[in-house]
């Protein structure tokens, strides 16, 4: 069976590696900001204390996940997922996939641009660069136990941030 092609963010589990629900806060995205936030757009916060998509993988700490879509240059009130042990599952970005060896490391996020239509997201987890380090934006913790998911291209995997900037050091390690 192979997995469909479906871009879709990082959506939250319910769950924290602790066992318990994730918090949410709502955070505000300033009306200069010229990217719209998608809905399971991994964000981050600026200066000013208001959020943005832009990350750059690899060097930036997550402040969450938005559960709610604001259009760009619109001052916008997000209700974020802010708990760094919060669970999410997100798509690997290609044909190429992951396989079971591949669980326990990490990776950084492909940040594209969401769909405009159904304003969600198109992060995925980017397949290249996997590794033991964990600087590199998520931890892999396993592959989404669904009937239609299999290893390999386009896996849906459950992961948990490494970069949150509310995180200790030893979150998704």
């Amino acid at each position: 069976m192979a997995n469909v092609n479906n871009p879709h963010g990082l959506r939250p589990l319910g769950i924290s590696l602790t066992g318990g629900c994730p918090v949410f806060d709502e955070l505000s995205k300033a009306v200069g900001y010229g990217t719209a936030i998608f809905v399971y757009d991994a964000i981050n916060r600026v200066a000013d204390g208001s959020i943005e998509a832009s990350a750059t993988p690899g060097t930036t700490f997550y402040s969450g996940v938005s559960m709610n879509y604001g259009a760009a240059s619109t001052a916008t009130t997000h209700t974020i997922c802010i708990s760094p042990d919060a669970i999410y599952e997100a798509q690997v970005d290609d044909a190429t996939g992951l396989a079971a060896t591949d669980m326990g490391l990490n990776a950084n996020l492909l940040l594209t641009a969401g769909n405009a239509t159904t304003k969600v997201s198109k992060h995925t987890i980017n397949h290249t660069g996997i590794d033991v380090t964990n600087t590199l934006d998520v931890h892999l913790l396993g592959l989404l136990n669904v009937a239609d998911n299999v290893f390999g291209g386009y896996a849906r995997i459950e992961i948990v941030f490494n970069k949150h900037r509310m995180a200790p050091a030893t979150v998704g390690v």
